[in-house]
């Protein structure tokens, strides 16, 4: 699946804005970036706690695309006490703001699954 003109690589998204193709990598990163910002995630599943490494893919985000159309899915661990609707209207709405000011991309879907809640601090 080609997602704009050329020969770009099958797993990358046209960015008219920018006049590039950027990976869904890149997008998932950026998306995981975005999402551990929010209060009250602990991590995304999969991932080390409060960060990502910039060099790995995250595991707990999955890009799909459709033309022009961005899906994302969001795997996270909540913190231990924290209102998961909250957390994930949040994460949805950040991650949105996010993708639009770093990379000018309005995803056409969010979805934030709750994989695991961190146990409580000692």
């Amino acid at each position: 699946m080609h997602d704009g003109p050329g020969d770009a690589p099958v797993e990358s998204i046209h960015s008219a804005a920018a006049s590039a193709h950027i990976s869904h990598a890149v997008i998932a990163t950026y998306a995981a970036a975005a999402a551990i910002e929010v209060a009250g995630v602990h991590a995304i599943a999969g991932g080390q706690p409060g960060g990502v490494d910039p060099d790995r893919v995250p595991k707990g985000v999955r890009i799909s695309s459709d033309g022009d159309a961005v899906g994302l899915e969001l795997h996270l661990v909540t913190e231990w006490g924290a209102s998961i609707p909250t957390v994930a209207g949040q994460v949805t709405s950040h991650v949105r703001d996010y993708l639009v000011s770093m990379i000018e991309l309005e995803p056409s879907s969010v979805a934030v699954v709750i994989d695991d809640v961190a146990p409580p601090a000692s």
